[in-house]
């Protein structure tokens, strides 16, 4: 799917944490971080390329860079010669477990990332139905209260994207093959 951005030179390196959650974010540098609760959640492969091609669009568009940006201005720590290696290192990390994206961002990669999903050939409504299982979460936080836009909010957005002909046609739909291949991860 990086192949499909603006920023392909970038070397996108992906790793695996082993944690129950349902998460996946992107830091600085085209690092895609997605926990086994996440891979265990969905239900096939296009699914997770969603997610994917969903945090590959955060990189592509430089969410991380801007938020960098903002929350070193904010604490004052950005001079006119810029910001410190260390320095950005530690606040790329801050940003990236502890602050997620603005809504905007999310809109945007949610709507990038659904573009990515289709040119590399994935059933497009993955991306809706990996999000339909986040309204399932028990301890989903209401949309005023959280940064990310309410799941159903975003589900809203994608399916006005999609084209009900051809929402369903692509590679990765196939439960069985995915839960074979991560097997393992049980």
């Amino acid at each position: 799917m990086a192949f499909y951005t603006e920023r392909r030179q970038i070397p996108y390196t992906f790793q695996v944490i082993e944690d129950d959650g349902v998460n996946a974010f992107a830091t600085l540098g085209g690092f895609v971080y997605l926990n086994t609760g996440l891979l265990q959640t969905a239900d096939n492969e296009a699914q997770l390329a969603s997610v994917i091609a969903h945090e590959i669009a955060h990189v592509d568009r430089r969410h991380a860079v801007q938020q960098l940006q903002q929350a070193a201005i904010a604490q004052g720590i950005l001079t006119t010669g810029g910001l410190d290696q260390s320095a950005a290192i530690a606040l790329g990390v801050e940003l990236a477990l502890h602050r997620p994206n603005s809504r905007t961002h999310e809109l945007e990669a949610d709507e990038a990332g659904l573009a990515l999903l289709t040119q590399a050939g994935y059933a497009p409504i993955a991306a809706v139905d990996f999000l339909q299982k986040l309204l399932d979460e028990p301890n989903a936080t209401p949309e005023f209260l959280s940064t990310h836009p309410h799941p159903e909010a975003r589900i809203d957005a994608l399916n006005e994207r999609l084209d009900p002909a051809t929402a369903s046609t692509g590679k990765g739909l196939n439960g069985a093959t995915y839960r074979r291949r991560i097997g393992a991860l049980r």
